[in-house]
């Protein structure tokens, strides 16, 4: 079973994220905004994928504030979060959001938010992985 990691601010949206991926697309899910367990999870190669809401506001590393785009670029730093596919998850969709986020954080996709049909989430991450 393929293993996606969720960082996602919003509980109801991270609740979403879980129920649509388990039933609609077969995946195990975690939901986490513990930065330090998140990279070491990554470490281990623990996930799949990663879904990475950019503006966290719950995220703290060493000590300080981070949002999603800094947690992408540290993920990207770990030998195993090197090749490791990440869907960014934002609001932002202004012209040329896509395309300055992706650039500033390394993510492999871009996804607008809210999200309403499960379908699309399944059909972002098929295309991910490839499939």
């Amino acid at each position: 079973m393929l293993r996606v990691l969720v960082v996602e601010d919003n509980t109801l949206v991270a609740k979403f994220y879980r129920l649509a991926l388990e039933r609609a697309g077969g995946y195990e899910v975690t939901c986490s905004e513990d930065v330090d367990a998140i990279l070491a999870q990554v470490a281990a190669s623990s996930f799949d994928v990663l879904i990475l809401d950019v503006s966290l506001r719950n995220c703290r590393y060493q000590g300080r504030m981070i949002d999603g785009l800094e947690l992408a670029r540290l993920i990207r730093q770990l030998p195993a979060g090197e090749s490791l596919p990440i869907l960014l998850a934002t609001a932002h969709a202004m012209e040329g959001d896509r395309q300055r986020l992706l650039a500033a954080s390394g993510a492999n996709a871009y996804l607008e938010k809210p999200v309403y049909d499960p379908h699309i989430l399944v059909s972002k991450i098929q295309e991910l992985l490839g499939r």
